[in-house]
C-alpha cells in the first residue's frame, strides 16, 4: 500500500493551501489518517483524509490512500471514484488501476476490469497474480480462451502460483471436460498451496469426483473377451516388419490381429489408423484414433495425430477438444496454439481465434509462418 509521507507534505502543501491554519488543519488530518490506516482504523482514516482533502486538491497519493481505506469498508463506489480520481492526477498509476480493476472484478463488470488490467500491464513486468485477475474476469465475460491463455501465461511466469494452477483446474472440468487433466491442475494447486486456504478442501473433493468420471469413462472390455498384451506386441512388430518391406496390407493385418489379441492396445488402434489414412480412409481412421486417445489421455503424439485427422474431415468439435488436451499436456507447444486458431476460426469464434493466434506468435520462432499469423491475428476482433 501507498503511504502518505509527512516529510513530503510540505511541497504539496505549499502548492495547494492558500493560509496557515488551513495548512496546519491539513497536515495534522494527513498525519493522523496515515496513523490510522497503520493500524487498521479504517473509519477514522477515511474521515481524516477527507478533511484533508478540502484543501489539498491534486494529490494522487491522498486519493488513492482514500480509496484504500473506502475498499476496506467495503464502501466499494465511493472507493472506485477515489480511484478514479488519484488515476485522472497520476495517469498511469498501476497501483491505482489495479484496486480500479479489483473492485471491478467484485461488481462483476468483467469487460471493464479486463481493459483496465491489460492497460496496468502495460506498465509491469508479467504477473501471475494480475493475469489471474484477468482470467477471472475473461471468464465471468465467457471469453473461456481467454481466460485459459491468460492462466498459460500465469503459470509460464510463475509455475508455483498455486492459484492459477486451482483456477486452471476448475477450467478443465467444467468448460473443456478434460477430468485427467483437471486432476492434474488440482493436485498441483495441493502441492503448492497453504493447507490453510480456502480452496483445498474444495480441490480435493474435486479430484474424488473427476477419479470416479475417469471410472465410468474408461474402456471395458467386450464380454467374454481376453487380453493378451505380450501376443500383441508381437504381431505390433511384425507389422512394423512388413511396412519396411513395403507390403501394407500384409502389415495393417497383423496390425488388425494385434487388435483382436488386446482390444486395449493403443499402438495397435495408432497402427491401424495410419494405415487407413494412407488409403484415404479417414472416417475410420478417425474413429480408431478417438478410442486410442480415450486409452491414454496425455498421450501427445496420439491427440495430435487426431486431432489433424479430424481438422482434415472438418470436424472442428473433435479437432478443438483434442488440441485442448494437447494444450493441456504441453501448454508450450506452439503448433497447437496455431491449429486451435484455425480450428476457432472454423467454428466462426473469431476472438477466440485471435486469442490462439497470439499465444502462437508469442512462443513461436521468428520466422514467416509467426510472421503470418501475427498479421491474421490483428484483422480479428478481440
Amino acid at each position: 500500500m501507498k503511504r502518505i509521507q509527512a516529510s513530503g507534505l510540505v511541497l504539496v502543501m505549499a502548492l495547494t493551501l492558500s493560509s496557515g491554519c488551513s495548512q496546519w488543519i491539513s497536515k495534522r488530518a494527513l498525519e493522523r489518517g496515515t496513523v490510522a490506516m497503520k493500524r487498521g482504523d479504517y473509519a477514522t482514516a477515511v474521515t481524516q483524509f477527507e478533511k484533508a482533502s478540502r484543501h489539498i486538491v491534486d494529490s494522487p497519493d491522498l486519493y488513492y490512500n482514500l480509496g484504500k481505506a473506502n475498499q476496506q469498508l467495503n464502501k466499494l463506489d465511493v472507493a472506485l471514484r477515489n480511484y478514479e480520481t488519484a488515476l485522472t492526477l497520476k495517469p498511469g498509476d498501476t497501483d491505482c488501476m489495479l484496486s480500479i480493476g479489483e473492485i471491478l472484478l467484485q461488481r462483476q463488470r468483467w469487460d471493464e476490469a479486463i481493459a483496465i488490467y491489460e492497460k496496468a500491464s502495460l506498465n509491469l513486468p508479467p504477473d501471475a497474480r494480475l493475469l489471474c485477475s484477468l482470467a477471472k474476469a475473461a471468464n465471468g465475460a465467457d471469453r473461456r480462451d481467454a481466460a485459459r491463455i491468460y492462466l498459460v501465461r500465469a503459470l509460464r511466469v510463475d509455475p508455483n502460483y498455486a492459484a492459477a494452477h486451482y483456477d486452471m483446474g476448475c477450467l478443465y472440468r467444467d468448460i473443456y471436460m478434460l477430468p485427467a487433466e483437471a486432476i492434474e491442475q488440482f493436485d498441483s494447486y495441493l502441492r503448492l498451496a497453504n493447507p490453510q486456504e480456502p480452496h483445498t478442501a474444495s480441490a480435493r473433493e474435486k479430484i474424488l469426483q473427476l477419479k470416479q468420471v475417469l471410472v465410468r469413462q474408461a474402456i471395458q472390455l467386450p464380454a467374454g473377451a481376453k487380453r493378451d498384451p505380450a501376443g500383441a506386441l508381437k504381431l505390433i512388430a511384425e507389422g512394423d516388419r512388413q511396412q519396411v518391406a513395403k507390403q501394407p496390407a500384409k502389415a495393417e493385418k497383423a496390425y488388425r490381429d494385434a487388435l483382436l489379441a488386446d482390444p486395449l492396445s493403443q499402438d495397435a488402434l495408432v497402427k491401424i489408423a495410419l494405415c487407413c489414412k494412407t488409403k484415404n480412409a479417414l472416417p475410420e481412421a478417425l474413429k480408431l484414433l478417438q478410442r486410442a486417445a480415450n486409452l491414454e489421455p496425455l498421450r501427445q503424439a496420439t491427440l495430435l495425430e487426431t486431432a489433424q485427422t479430424a481438422m482434415a474431415l472438418k470436424d472442428w468439435n473433435t479437432a478443438g477438444h483434442m488440441l485442448s488436451r494437447v494444450l493441456a499436456t504441453s501448454p508450450t507447444y506452439a503448433p497447437a496454439y496455431a491449429s486451435m486458431a484455425i480450428v476457432r476460426q472454423n467454428q466462426g469464434q473469431k476472438s477466440a481465434a485471435r486469442v490462439y493466434a497470439e499465444q502462437f506468435v508469442r512462443l513461436a520462432a521468428p520466422g514467416p509462418d509467426r510472421d503470418r499469423y501475427d498479421s491474421w491475428a490483428k484483422t480479428l476482433p478481440q
